[in-house]
């Protein structure tokens, strides 16, 4: 009678205990995001081969490109002016392959699994697997730059050109004002007639 109380005490012990994988966070945007890598090779030993690289270029920029040439070659110097003019940050790396190396880094967005979870058995009162993942869906799907989530740009130029220049335009219409708020050219002018 003990051991079968003991026994019927251990699996209500065992019953309680909430599964860890329940508290697994849930709904996070960064959960949804894929990211992949592709690097993609040309020669550029040719004039040929640096118009093909231009033309890789005009249809679709990589993140970041890697330039193994001689520093010498005019095909080197051109393709260098090339990458420049759309932007690539380039690392150079001297050597006799004259290959140019695009890497394309690619961050995108998956969908949450649109399906109906039976949630009857649930004696935590838990959330399901996929809660909150459509909102955290809709979050990833309204940014553009998925870049954002990966390495997020902080108060770059690009990003903070616009509040500075709002503030300096409020710092420079505050000095054209004197303490009663009437303009200092509109004084000037009203004191020389």
């Amino acid at each position: 009678m003990k051991l079968s109380l003991f026994f019927f005490a251990m699996l209500l012990a065992a019953c309680s205990r909430i599964p860890p994988e329940s508290n697994f966070s849930r709904g996070a945007p960064e959960s949804l995001l894929d990211v992949s890598s592709e690097v993609v090779n040309l020669s550029v030993g040719t004039e040929a081969s640096v118009d093909e690289l231009a033309e890789w270029l005009q249809q679709d920029q990589p993140t970041r490109a890697e330039l193994y040439c001689p520093e010498s070659s005019d095909q080197c110097v051109a393709a260098q002016e090339a990458l420049d003019l759309y932007g690539v940050p380039t690392l150079y790396v001297a050597s006799v392959d004259n290959v140019a190396s695009l890497v394309y880094e690619r961050v995108l967005a998956r969908d949450c699994e649109n399906r109906f979870i039976d949630n009857r058995i649930n004696p935590y009162h838990m959330n399901h697997p996929t809660f909150g993942c459509s909102t955290a869906a809709n979050m990833v799907q309204m940014v553009s730059d998925k870049h954002q989530f990966v390495r997020p740009n902080l108060m770059d130029p690009a990003e903070a050109y616009k509040p500075v220049q709002n503030y300096r335009g409020y710092l420079q219409q505050a000095k054209e004002f004197n303490e009663f708020g009437a303009e200092k050219s509109l004084l000037d002018k009203a004191q020389q007639k």
